[in-house]
This record gives structure tokens, C-alpha cells and sequence, in this order.
């Protein structure tokens, strides 16, 4: 089991990071208003970036060295000013995994729990990962190769591909380098650079045990990381800090900010309402839940019962049952 979700962890980086076209793809920031841009990161989260008269804040840094230098090469068509500072939303490596392809003076920042977390979790499912779980699923892909007589058929080409996009995933993989944070806080910290605020702030566990909200307050917008899957099934994954009740209160808070720009850790960049939808996905499910449970019906009966037809949400890690998972363990 600890092998399985190892790789399905892996496989949800690579859903997102599409690495067949990521290396020569080209990414377009977005600009919000004067001097804050985002970009939409199908390879990863999302980015967003702040130019000021002293340097630049850049907010996470991509799926893998790869997507950090298409990141930064990005940056560097709006501005010729130097990154400054780099701020992790969390642990998870589709936002951090870029960050060798930064300039190596960056001043990264990150909440307190995100040291350990590197230390108990991503150093350990990195290494995993790249020792253990891709080599062997590539050497079963080439099994299952080998083992299919016609070498033309529609099966061979279709496993083919696989392999060579396993391949191209595992060597950008294998070039990921673990950078610890430079300055953590707790609660709450300030960055001032040229004339501009920036405000993180720690809301409590809610997507991760370390999960960070960015605010540009003179641009009435926020990152909100992982908080946020716009149009998505979120990950939530209780080993890594999540609870659903505690994604709900964060949401809710948020909500009465009235962001006029919302840049999520996945979809397409939004305004206020994502809160809202957020929040109502949560509380819909803990209802449906909490519904079929107090009925005597088994987790697993819970999650046959409640049709995944009802959300409109796209669902490529097959999270679904997942969340509901931990909605009924946390009831």
C-alpha cells in the first residue's frame, strides 16, 4: 500500500505536469494589474509573481527543474529585475520541485512545519521514488512490452507511449534537488521590497499542516496555493496535515476578503467566488456523508452511494472516493 500511494502520489505530479510537452512549451504570464502577474501552470501550481524597483517575489516554483526554468525564463520576459525572494505554499513537489532552476541567491520562504515535512516526507518519497517506484512500473511497462506478440497493434503503441512519458518524467525527476527554505515563520510574516507589501500568512492546517495564503494587499488578490482547486477534485491527503473541517473555516474566512483576484494552486486564475464554491463542495459532501453514516452504511457503501455524476469537477487522480474518505474519518 505504502509503495501504491507512493506512486499514485508520483502519478498526480505527472497528470499534471503533461512532460511530453511541457519541455518546449511556452508560458505565458498573465498580468492582473500593475507589476503582479500570474501563471496558469498546467505542469504544476500555479505561479504568481510581483516586479518591484528592487526585485521580484515569485510565488512557487513548478513540477520539475524543467518547469522552473520555463517559469523563469517567463519572469524574465516582463522583467529584467532579479528574483528575490521565492515562496513555498507547502510541501508538495508540483510547486517546489522547480527550484534549481532559480537563481541560487533566492531568499526562499516558507511556514515552520514545511522543514519537517521535507525532512519525514519529501526527501523520503522522493528518493522512493526515483529508486524504487518509477524503475519498477517502467520495467513493468516493458514487460508488458515484450510479452505482446504483434509490435503494430494499437495495445503496443499505446504502452509505448506510456514508457517513453514515464521515461521523460523520471529523468526530470532524477535532476530534482530538495531546497530547504531560508526563512520560515509561524503565524505570519512581511515581505517589503521597493514599494510594494507582501503578506503570508498561515491559516491553520487545511490542505497541508503547512499550507500558506500570499496577499498582495494594494492588488486586492491572493494566492491561496492548495486551497484552491478551481474546477477540480482537491487532493486531500491526511497524512500530510489536511482535514476537511479546517479547509472549510479557512474558506469561509477568506470568503469575506473580496479578493478581486483569486490565483489558485490549480485552474484557471478566478476572483472571490472560489471561496465560496470551495466551501460549498466541502459542506455538500460532509453532508451526503454524514447523512449515509448516521444510517449505519460502511465507508465503502458511503462511497458507492454518493455518485461522483452530482459535482461538476474533473477528477484525473481519481480523488473522489479519497475525500470522502476523510470527510467520514473525520466525522
Amino acid at each position: 500500500m505504502k509503495k501504491f500511494m507512493a506512486f499514485l502520489f508520483a502519478f498526480f505530479l505527472f497528470c499534471h505536469i503533461g512532460i511530453s510537452q511541457s519541455i518546449t512549451e511556452i508560458l505565458i504570464p498573465i498580468k492582473l494589474s500593475e507589476n503582479l502577474y500570474a501563471i496558469e501552470n498546467s505542469h504544476g501550481g500555479n505561479i504568481a509573481f510581483l516586479v518591484t524597483d528592487e526585485g521580484i517575489v515569485v510565488v512557487d516554483a513548478g513540477s520539475t527543474p524543467g518547469n522552473g526554468k520555463q517559469i523563469v525564463t517567463a519572469i524574465q520576459s516582463v522583467s529584467d529585475k532579479p528574483i528575490k525572494y521565492l515562496v513555498y505554499t507547502h510541501l508538495h513537489g508540483d510547486h517546489i520541485n522547480g527550484i534549481s532552476s532559480f537563481p541560487r541567491d533566492v531568499i526562499i520562504i516558507a511556514q515552520d512545519n514545511l522543514v519537517e515535512n521535507f525532512r519525514t516526507i519529501t526527501e523520503p518519497s522522493l528518493k522512493n521514488n526515483v529508486e524504487n517506484v518509477f524503475p519498477q512500473y517502467i520495467n513493468g511497462l516493458v514487460s508488458q512490452m515484450d510479452s505482446i506478440s504483434d509490435k503494430t497493434s494499437d495495445e503496443y503503441e499505446k504502452i509505448s507511449q506510456q514508457l517513453n512519458m514515464y521515461n521523460a518524467y523520471f529523468q526530470e525527476l532524477k535532476k530534482v534537488q530538495v531546497c530547504y527554505p531560508d526563512t520560515t515563520f509561524t503565524e505570519k510574516f512581511e515581505i517589503n521590497l521597493g514599494n510594494e507589501k507582501v503578506i503570508l500568512e498561515f491559516p491553520g492546517n487545511g490542505h497541508t499542516n503547512d499550507n500558506i495564503i500570499v496577499w498582495f494587499p494594494k492588488h486586492n488578490a491572493i494566492h491561496t496555493g492548495d486551497l484552491i482547486f478551481n474546477g477540480s477534485v482537491p487532493y486531500v491527503i491526511a497524512s500530510h496535515g489536511a482535514t476537511v473541517k479546517g479547509w472549510i473555516s479557512i474558506v469561509d474566512k477568506l470568503y469575506t476578503g473580496k479578493f478581486k483576484y483569486v490565483i489558485p494552486g490549480h485552474g484557471s486564475i478566478t476572483n472571490n467566488e472560489a471561496f465560496k464554491i470551495q466551501a460549498d463542495y466541502f459542506k455538500n459532501l460532509t453532508e451526503k456523508v454524514k447523512e449515509h453514516k448516521s444510517h449505519g452504511l460502511s465507508l465503502e457503501d458511503i462511497k458507492n452511494k454518493i455518485s461522483f455524476n452530482e459535482i461538476n469537477l474533473s477528477d484525473e487522480g481519481n480523488q473522489f472516493p479519497v475525500n470522502i474518505e476523510v470527510v467520514y474519518n473525520e466525522l
